[in-house]
């Protein structure tokens, strides 16, 4: 008996290393997600990659690791609460961390057949994205701009998507997506306990 509790220790400080590899803070968030929000569902007339989404949906506790080259490294604690808007054929992504907060619409354009979107945050800025899926991930491209370098892409590949977990990383291209580089931050997210 000791020794199957031994394993399952081993196992779970070795699953959960990744995460706990240096201190990961507590600051309090900006403030929850109304826990009345409702979820709702995906209209059915949204077949094929309009269902693509489907796994964000819920609520979900998210770990982002910061790591630029200007400063140290950052790890800390955020919110998210994804759910179904506009009778269920638009997505409404609602971030809630303790220094940021903000929130992202997206739609499935049939034309184009992928989703297109705009993420705004605190500072007031809007950008466009747009996203499919890639095999089992889903990408996600938001159109960027910064003092230093310019207009750039910051592509989020959504990854390891299991029914309450996935992770997320960031790479930047300054060519329009003819190179790539690792982005800053990198995300290990898990559906929320409801209580």
């Amino acid at each position: 008996m000791i020794k199957f509790f031994l394993a399952v220790f081993l196992c779970f400080g070795f699953y959960a290393l990744p995460a706990n590899s240096q201190q990961i803070r507590n600051d309090p968030i900006i403030f929850d997600p109304d826990p009345d929000s409702p979820i709702l569902s995906r209209n059915p007339d949204l077949t094929g990659e309009g269902e693509a989404f489907d796994f964000l949906i819920g609520d979900w506790d998210v770990v982002i690791t910061w790591d630029t080259q200007d400063r140290p490294s950052d790890t800390y604690r955020a919110k998210w609460h994804n759910h179904w808007i506009i009778n269920g054929y638009a997505v409404m992504q609602e971030w809630r961390g303790p220094d940021v907060t903000g929130s992202e619409f997206r739609f499935y354009d049939i034309n184009s057949k992928s989703w297109k979107g705009r993420n705004i945050y605190q500072g007031g800025a809007w950008r466009e994205t747009v996203a499919h899926s890639d095999g089992d991930n889903m990408v996600v491209t938001i159109f960027a701009h910064s003092q230093e370098k310019g207009d750039f892409l910051n592509r989020e590949t959504y990854f390891n998507i299991k029914k309450d977990s996935f992770e997320m990383k960031s790479d930047l291209s300054y060519d329009n997506g003819k190179s790539w580089q690792k982005g800053a931050y990198h995300m290990i997210v898990t559906r929320s306990v409801e209580k």
